[in-house]
């Protein structure tokens, strides 16, 4: 084998086990339900308007 097929396959290798823990990693997230994420008990504004001011006319 050349260096660069040996260098080829070091390099290959180490992205897989790159790949391998980024993907154990991202197994033990846990994502919150969508109602946790929601404060059903905060106030509502009927009349709020965005920020940066109406909306243009369509």
């Amino acid at each position: 084998m050349t260096d660069s097929a040996a260098h080829d396959d070091d390099l290959l290798r180490r992205s897989q086990e790159s790949i391998d823990e980024a993907k154990a990693a991202a197994a033990e997230v846990v994502q919150p339900d969508e109602d946790d994420l929601v404060d059903e008990g905060l106030p509502v504004a009927d009349d709020a308007e965005p920020a940066d001011g109406p909306a243009p006319a369509a």
